[in-house]
């Protein structure tokens, strides 16, 4: 059975998004349709990047992602099907497809010429998408709806920085429980970091976590944490997101947003 999945930024419950199934039903009924997510930030090409980054090696080989945000076809941002690690890639190119993985596509295919059923298409992600992403699950070849394209587009997000014993990050991703994933890498951590000890740095000087728990039950109902997740970037929550009236997670217990800066300050060497 072949996998499609949807990331948006239509909103949950949305018609659009029961319009998109209906159309992929209709075009590969034997299909499974997946929601990775309809609450992406709308036309955040970024968030819904790294939102499908996070996911998408969990899938089989050629499972069909339909990436819906800023969906529309221009001179600047045409329609693409990029093949990355085996699965392939279906939206606008926004620069969304650079920031899915560090490697190079096997494939990038432009589609924007595809024959469709109406001349002006108002909704391309049912319009266009769907018809690519049916070829795909039927079991069709790329290079058959697309003709190759050159390099992909590039958008710069915000990267981690690096001064004197100390890592600059940011926060990327906010989800559901308000735990704050930021984009500083294990990696980054272990690299600069050589064991030393640190503070992470959030709002306020005195706003500080000493220590990388591995689970959230490290610390206490209540307590604030800082962790690696299964994304291998660093993530600051707080256990069972406990606040008066049960509501809160990291983001409003700690006054955390997106692109806030988040600093790793590790002990100078000197200090040892």
């Amino acid at each position: 059975m072949s996998i499609i999945t949807l990331t948006s930024d239509f909103g949950e419950g949305s018609h659009y998004t029961a319009a998109l199934k209906g159309a992929l039903l209709s075009r590969a009924g034997d299909a499974q349709i997946v929601d990775i997510s309809h609450r992406i930030r709308k036309f955040d090409v970024i968030e819904a990047a790294f939102v499908l980054r996070s996911v998408y090696p969990e899938f089989p080989k050629g499972t069909v992602h339909l990436i819906c945000v800023q969906g529309s076809n221009t001179p600047e941002t045409p329609h693409r099907l990029v093949t990355l690690q085996g699965q392939h890639f279906i939206g606008s190119d926004t620069g969304v497809f650079r920031l899915l993985s560090n490697t190079e596509p096997e494939g990038v295919f432009d589609f924007s010429g595809l024959s469709l059923d109406v001349d002006s298409p108002t909704f391309p992600e049912r319009e266009v998408f769907v018809l690519g992403a049916a070829h795909l699950a039927k079991g069709g070849r790329a290079d058959l709806i697309g003709r190759p394209a050159g390099a992909l587009r590039k958008v710069e997000p915000r990267r981690m920085s690096f001064e004197e014993n100390t890592i600059v990050g940011h926060v990327a991703f906010i989800d559901d429980y308000g735990n704050v994933i930021t984009n500083i890498t294990r990696e980054a951590f272990q690299k600069i970091g050589k064991n030393r000890s640190f503070e992470i740095q959030m709002r306020t000087p005195r706003m500080t976590i000493r220590q990388i728990s591995e689970v959230y039950h490290d610390v206490a109902i209540g307590k604030e944490l800082a962790l690696f997740n299964h994304t291998g970037f660093l993530e600051i929550a707080v256990n069972n997101h406990s606040a008066p009236g049960g509501h809160g997670g990291a983001d409003a217990l700690l006054g955390l947003h997106r692109d806030q800066a988040i600093r790793i300050v590790f002990q100078s060497e000197d200090e040892l």
